[in-house]
């Protein structure tokens, strides 16, 4: 495929390949290429060619076949990975890249989380410089760490704190891009807690928010939280929508976008475990301050057990974002989408429907074609 070409990475990831997917929907002359890891080159090829046929068939599949190629990649090798020729090659063909890959991992030792998100990040920059291409680089509304208040979309590094080495890694990631803004053409897009589709409910990923839900579900009724603990919700589509019309922006230069709900828009954790609870038809959680909840850990270990203490234990990690004390302002991104009509929706509005899909793939143990 000698094409100019669009390249993407964390395809194979959640977020990734909703974008992937949309972008051949919508730009029916667009090729991409996709870097993906792999033990060898069958093992990429195979897991970039799933994320096709998990979702597309028919013509659409073989129209996907024809405009995406797949390249074994290694965002922490130098030159991705790739050799001499085929990195020329790249270069030369390269007129966009979209950088999503990252480890999410909150417990990652600092050097580790930063050979993929800071190292990963920097050799994406190079790729994007030397083909004289724009770079669009999908970070996180939670750069801004264990700060409080309103957070401006003009606003990176104030003193804060972070609760995890994800936070931390994603932020220096960012300081690099943002720092490289100065010499070529890039865009930082800060979603904040990511869900599924508000139309299908579709997700692969059942992390963050899905923890207490699962638990809610599962018939524990103690959550860790607090009822009027405003949270930032959005849709895998609208973080994908959103991206993919600034992304074609002239004013997107250097720009940074929260793609958030913003204080308009965001639930508390009460209206959720409402929604949720008339969904389930059970009676409402009752929430626990998180730091008693941590205390009670060897109480909760002792007299649970089974796929409930599996639970417990799996999703200690997302108990700090059960009391945040922050919004994200989204002056910057409502500009950029104004006269579109892609806008976040209201939680009432789809939150149904990822409880539908979370139960019917038994949250995410039975995703249809094995994504």
């Amino acid at each position: 495929m000698r094409d100019a070409t669009t390249v993407i990475t964390g395809a194979t990831g959640f977020l990734g390949r909703e974008i992937v997917l949309h972008l051949l929907a919508s730009e029916p002359d667009a090729h991409l290429t996709l870097l993906v890891r792999g033990r060898d080159e069958t093992e990429a090829q195979a897991r970039g060619i799933a994320l096709l046929t998990a979702q597309l068939h028919g013509e659409a599949l073989a129209d996907a076949m024809r405009r995406v190629e797949v390249l074994r990649a290694d965002l922490e090798q130098e030159r991705l990975g790739l050799a001499a020729r085929t990195h020329d090659d790249l270069v030369g063909r390269t007129v966009g890249v979209i950088h999503g890959a990252a480890s999410v991992s909150f417990s990652l030792p600092i050097e580790q989380a930063r050979a993929i998100n800071v190292d990963g990040t920097r050799r994406m920059l190079d790729l994007a410089r030397e083909a004289g291409a724009h770079l669009d680089y999908v970070g996180t509304a939670y750069v801004a760490g264990e700060r409080e208040g309103l957070i401006f979309e003009s606003e990176l590094e104030r003193g804060q704190g972070f609760r995890n080495t994800y936070e931390a890694s994603k932020c220096e990631a960012e300081r690099l891009v943002q720092a490289r803004a100065a010499e070529q053409s890039v865009t930082i897009y800060r979603p904040s807690i990511i869900v599924g589709d508000s139309r299908t409910g579709r997700t692969s990923s059942f992390k963050v928010l899905y923890w207490p839900l699962k638990m809610f579900a599962r018939g524990f009724r103690v959550v860790p939280g607090r009822a009027d603990t405003s949270v930032d919700v959005v849709p895998s589509d609208f973080v994908v929508e959103a991206l993919a019309h600034l992304r074609r922006q002239p004013e997107r230069e250097g720009q940074v976008y929260h793609l958030c709900a913003g204080p308009e828009r965001s639930a508390t954790l009460g209206e959720l475990a409402g929604l949720a609870a008339r969904f389930f038809d059970v009676r409402r959680p009752i929430f626990v301050e998180p730091k008693l909840f941590v205390r009670a850990r060897p109480v909760i270990d002792r007299f649970t057990w089974g796929r409930l203490r599996r639970i417990l234990i799996a999703g200690r990690v997302y108990t700090p974002y059960l009391s945040l004390n922050l919004a994200f302002d989204t002056q910057q991104a409502d500009l950029g989408l104004r006269g579109t009509g892609i806008t976040v929706p209201r939680v009432e509005d789809y939150f149904s429907n990822l409880f539908r899909f979370a139960v019917e793939t038994d949250w995410g143990k039975k995703l249809p074609g094995g994504e």
